[in-house]
């Protein structure tokens, strides 16, 4: 057999191990991320900061440049955080915290008991009776709507945002819903909202008792991480991913093993994947991960008005965000945003059919590319598809994740972004 054919064969295996290798890597660094170490890393105990400590290691090790110390990028923000347990019980009867109730993060704190007014499909889709219910006094109520009782998702939608603004000036509002997903917000507002279980409420329900507990932190400190690899040009490529999630809400903690340790593990990878490399790339390539997203995008929005590289010299944002399932393919939101490079992406994978199926959308401000595309700056964010039934929920766990098309999308972007 011819020697070049040997070393050529020789070295695609070695290539194919190498990134076994890293799905290695992946796999760990997802378990190391969302194990009870870095606490949910959220804004109790500070395990943002203790992940970002770690992750600031892991450039090092990688041997990313930074233009900072310890590649931190510092700054404050507003928080509402539940360190302490809260309490619900309805009728007398107590509920379980996360798995029957969560308490919306911007509920302002309180203790009592008051009862609950039913809002019906009946009240909502009769003027005469929606005017008659708005008159009465409702301060002394908590007010309760169940989306499967309208059984209209406009309806529903319509109910909840007259609730968000409290126009019926109750003390506070139950939705009720088949999913609990919890949340972080930065504001507080002056009624509490609840979220409650299907399966635990019906209309016979009466009275409401509750204790919530919260702590506003009006200056907390976090930063952003950032790392680079110098190209020939200085015009830059950046892979993004946050890197917090929601820490713990009472005794319970949201581990966020999808949500986001997963787009971590894919910007810590490529990050890798580049450094290895021993000719220079073309584009300097930027890996950025983000805190506070959760919050609010409040990370990617300190880091476009702060920005280390010139947002007039970034070609393109890549951002990842839940990319460690995919059994149904995967989305790039924002991608019929920017037709050109989406026209290059599905080249890519139309040779090389490194993803089974591909769902460009449009623009979208659900993850952190949002605020890079508001100032002008291509940006878009993989995402895969598939049940992600565990999203902001105690369940989201390493076990579960199937990395279905994790190598492919490693893969595509790689391609992608050594494209000139």
């Amino acid at each position: 057999m011819n020697r070049k054919f040997i070393l050529a064969i020789a070295g695609l295996m070695m290539s194919c191990a190498g990134f076994a290798q890293d799905m290695e890597y992946t796999k760990k660094l997802v378990e190391k991320l969302s194990s009870r170490e870095f606490h949910g890393r959220g804004y109790v105990n500070k395990g943002d900061s203790i992940a970002a400590a770690y992750l600031s290691k892991e450039m090092k090790r990688i041997k990313l440049k930074s233009l900072t110390e310890n590649y931190y990028q510092p700054y404050s923000i507003s928080v509402n955080t539940f360190a302490k347990s809260t309490k619900l019980a309805l009728d007398g009867k107590e509920l379980k915290s996360a798995s029957e109730y969560v308490v919306n993060p911007n509920a302002k704190p309180g203790k009592g008991e008051a009862k609950l007014t039913w809002i019906t499909k009946d009240i909502l889709t009769n003027s005469y009776a929606l005017g008659t219910f708005m008159k009465k006094d409702h301060t002394n109520s908590f007010l309760v709507i169940d989306s499967t009782g309208l059984n209209n998702p406009e309806l529903y939608n319509f109910a909840q945002a007259m609730m968000k603004k409290n126009v019926f000036d109750a003390k506070g509002m139950v939705l009720i819903n088949g999913k609990l997903k919890y949340s972080a917000k930065n504001k507080l507002v002056d009624f509490t909202t609840l979220l409650v279980k299907t399966d635990v409420i019906n209309p016979k329900v009466r009275t409401i008792q509750y204790d919530i507990q919260s702590e506003f932190i009006e200056d907390y400190k976090t930063q952003n991480l950032v790392g680079y690899i110098p190209g020939k040009t200085d015009t830059c490529v950046l892979f993004t991913a946050h890197y917090d999630h929601l820490g713990y809400y009472g005794d319970n903690m949201y581990p966020g093993a999808n949500d986001n340790a997963s787009g971590v593990a894919m910007v810590m990878n490529l990050a890798k994947y580049f450094k290895a490399q021993k000719k220079k790339p073309h584009y300097t390539l930027v890996f950025a991960l983000f805190s506070a997203e959760e919050a609010g995008l409040l990370g990617s929005t300190h880091y476009v008005e702060h920005p280390l590289f010139p947002l007039e010299q970034t070609k393109m944002v890549l951002n990842f965000d839940m990319v460690a399932t995919g059994e149904k393919g995967i989305y790039v939101i924002n991608g019929k945003s920017v037709p050109g490079e989406m026209e290059k992406i599905n080249a890519i994978n139309k040779e090389k059919n490194y993803v089974f199926k591909m769902y460009p959308t449009g623009e979208s401000s659900s993850s952190d590319h949002a605020p890079f595309h508001d100032k002008g700056v291509k940006a878009v964010f993989f995402y895969t598809h598939s049940d992600n039934a565990d999203y902001h929920e105690t369940t989201d766990t390493a076990d579960k994740l199937s990395y279905k098309q994790f190598e492919g999308i490693f893969k595509l972007v790689r391609d992608y972004a050594e494209m000139k």
